[in-house]
């Protein structure tokens, strides 16, 4: 047995040298995985410092002129990290990029529950704390930032008490509201006897609201029920609101699945499923455009991949006149996409009408030389592509001005000079481009074989080196980066 004993032993410890000899070890680079960045004010309401994480959206620091939204997230340590992804990951479906401001508690008992008929100690401060975000952190935010008047609170647990009773008591300070498993038992339910009266005397109450449950029962379940009771009784057109309750989810996982859904829920109109699209054609872009100008107070434009995917599935449909009506229509608008240009080109080749077609498969050469199709159509109708593009002749020194690192705070560009040509490395969100790209307009380049062109942009007070860096894809979508070194 002795003997047994000691051979398992030799047999361990063969093996746990054998894993040290032939693991790879792990070397961090010194750089880190960077979600946002930390700031601090102090709330005199509060008498304290608070310290809030900001993740700022892709492109921020590109343009010193556009505004975002904000979306104000309570519990901010727990909810921060998913909630800057989903964003990032939502904008996908239209949502717009935002500015994300997590608030990080210091005492959430006191902070996120109303007064209460019986309050234990450090309890019933919501409405200084709602206090201290119109008066001192909204300030605080709009005057470092660049941000619109629309903004979101997410709240989870008490803080979903607390957006339920920030809608109740100061429903302008946000437009949308998400309530993820709010505490609604709070007071014996008597907390919503208080929202029902405040909501009743408001017969303006304009907003969004979305409130979800998990799997809890009893005064929490029931607390729920309640208020969906009361806002089914209003008699408010411009409140738009929705529930579910998630039966296989608990109290905490609740919250990123609730937040995917909240923000589905609230800029549904941003984003338009083809088949809605096959049913009503155009007539649904105009619809949503008049209820986001109500709900949002913005003059909305589809962006180009939503126009995109209208326009192919018109195409894959055999519909050549209606494709050719949207083609032309955003043509005619400025919007002067390969896309639009070949999906025009080929109705107009469906139709039969071939000079019309040649027209758009040269302007598709014209706009992307490195585009395979366009240059495959020209060839296959035989036309000649000398004198279609003016293509400049740079020597090396002539590609010194568009060196450099680009930037947009998320996506990156290196670009090189190598002999006589140029050589990009770009990494975007999505994908990455490398490799040599080939003059074809003034300080436009194409990728061979390749979706894409780039772009370079000069400031008029530097015309030595270029400022911007943009990268143009078929559809007419492009990603801005600024030049940093």
């Amino acid at each position: 047995m002795k003997n047994h004993l000691v051979k398992v032993i030799a047999i361990l410890a063969f093996i746990i040298t054998s894993f040290h000899a032939n693991a790879q070890s792990i070397t961090p680079t010194n750089t880190g995985i960077e979600i946002g960045k930390k700031y601090s004010f102090y709330s005199k309401k509060l008498d304290e410092n608070r310290e809030l994480w900001v993740k700022l959206p892709a492109g921020y620091i590109v343009d010193d002129t556009t505004k975002y939204p904000v979306v104000y997230l309570l519990d901010g340590k727990n909810n921060f990290q998913y909630t800057a992804g989903l964003l990032r990951q939502l904008e996908i479906r239209s949502v717009p990029k935002s500015i994300l401001v997590g608030i990080i508690n210091t005492n959430r008992s006191r902070d996120l529950t109303p007064p209460a008929s019986e309050e234990e100690e450090d309890e019933g401060g919501a409405e200084n704390f709602l206090n201290m975000l119109e008066e001192e952190l909204f300030p605080f935010i709009e005057k470092n930032f660049r941000t619109d008047k629309f903004r979101t609170i997410i709240g989870h647990s008490y803080g979903g008490l607390f957006a339920v009773y920030a809608l109740a008591q100061k429903p302008s300070l946000f437009n949308a509201y998400l309530a993820i498993s709010p505490s609604l038992w709070w007071d014996d339910q008597k907390f919503l006897d208080f929202v029902e009266k405040k909501l009743k005397e408001n017969s303006e109450l304009k907003g969004l609201v979305y409130l979800t449950m998990a799997s809890e029962r009893g005064k929490m379940l029931g607390g729920l029920l309640k208020l969906v009771g009361i806002l089914e009784s209003l008699e408010t057109p411009n409140l738009r609101w929705n529930y579910k309750v998630h039966p296989n989810e608990h109290h905490g996982s609740i919250p990123a699945i609730s937040t995917l859904e909240g923000f589905h829920f609230f800029y549904k109109d941003w984003h338009i499923p083809s088949q809605e699209f096959d049913d009503f054609g155009l007539e649904v872009i105009e619809q949503r455009k008049k209820r986001i100008l109500k709900e949002f107070n913005e003059n909305w434009e589809p962006e180009n991949i939503i126009y995109s995917d209208l326009v192919w599935d018109l195409v894959e449909n055999g519909k050549n006149e209606e494709t050719l009506e949207l083609s032309n229509q955003l043509l005619a608008s400025g919007n002067n996409a390969v896309d639009f240009h070949e999906t025009a080109a080929i109705a107009y080749s469906n139709l039969k009408n071939t000079e019309k077609a040649k027209y758009h498969f040269k302007e598709i050469y014209k706009l992307n030389p490195g585009y395979e199709y366009g240059e495959e159509m020209l060839d296959s109708l035989k036309i000649d592509k000398a004198g279609l593009i003016n293509a400049p002749k740079l020597k090396a020194e002539d590609l010194k001005k568009y060196a450099g690192y680009y930037s947009d705070g998320e996506n990156e560009c290196t670009v090189e000079v190598a002999g006589n040509s140029l050589k990009v490395l770009f990494k975007a969100h999505y994908f990455a481009l490398k490799g040599k790209v080939i003059p074809f307009q003034e300080n436009h380049f194409y990728v061979p074989k390749n979706y894409y062109t780039i772009e370079f942009i000069f400031d008029e007070s530097n015309l030595e080196n270029a400022s911007h860096v943009v990268l143009h894809e078929t559809t007419g979508w492009s990603n801005k980066l600024v030049k940093l070194k």
